[in-house]
């Protein structure tokens, strides 16, 4: 199996832009029963397919890393959805930053342990308490959800979450040195 060698920065940027295209897909494409215990799991599939084609191009094309991780991020995703349903309270909107961050948390949480499971890069460098740091501090962007301003809805905290993260693994997956020929 030949790997592909770019570097951390290359591989960094290719998979943010597949976060930020994911984002956007999780914010604007509905599809009507794709619910999974009244979760949307379309925003699960669209990163989890990003993150399955990191592993794909950087780690492994073992079948078996890629399903860990895709259902690491469905996994991860329910859970912050629920929890974020479950804590919300429309009276408070401040109370949006704190669920932003627990969600968020929760989210890059379970995304990491899938990764640190199927990806033997992903555990240097840190890259898991990078993940988690980013994601839980991206979540606090839940906050603008209801705002009525030029920036609303989940556009910021999809675009942001998942291309950031993307990146940071990005980044990871594509760690290992390219040999000496």
């Amino acid at each position: 199996m030949a790997r592909k060698y770019q570097t951390q920065k290359e591989a960094g940027i290719i998979l943010a832009v597949c976060g930020v295209i994911s984002g956007l897909l999780s914010t604007y494409v509905n599809i009507p029963g794709t619910e999974l215990f009244g979760v949307p799991m379309l925003p699960a599939l669209f990163f989890g397919i990003v993150l399955v084609l990191g592993i794909y191009s950087w780690e492994s094309h073992n079948p078996i890393p890629m399903v860990i991780v895709f259902v690491g991020v469905a996994i991860g995703w329910w859970v912050a959805y629920k929890i974020a349903v479950i804590l919300h309270d429309p009276e408070v909107r401040n109370l949006l930053v704190v669920i932003g961050l627990i969600s968020g948390m929760l989210g890059s949480v379970f995304t990491s342990a899938a990764l640190i499971i199927a990806s033997e890069d992903f555990r240097v460098n840190r890259a898991p308490l990078k993940t988690i740091i980013f994601g839980t501090l991206a979540g606090t962007l839940l906050y603008f959800v209801e705002s009525g301003g030029f920036v609303h809805g989940l556009a910021i905290l999809f675009v942001v979450w998942q291309g950031g993260m993307a990146y940071i693994i990005g980044r990871a997956l594509a760690f290992r040195p390219i040999p000496n020929s």
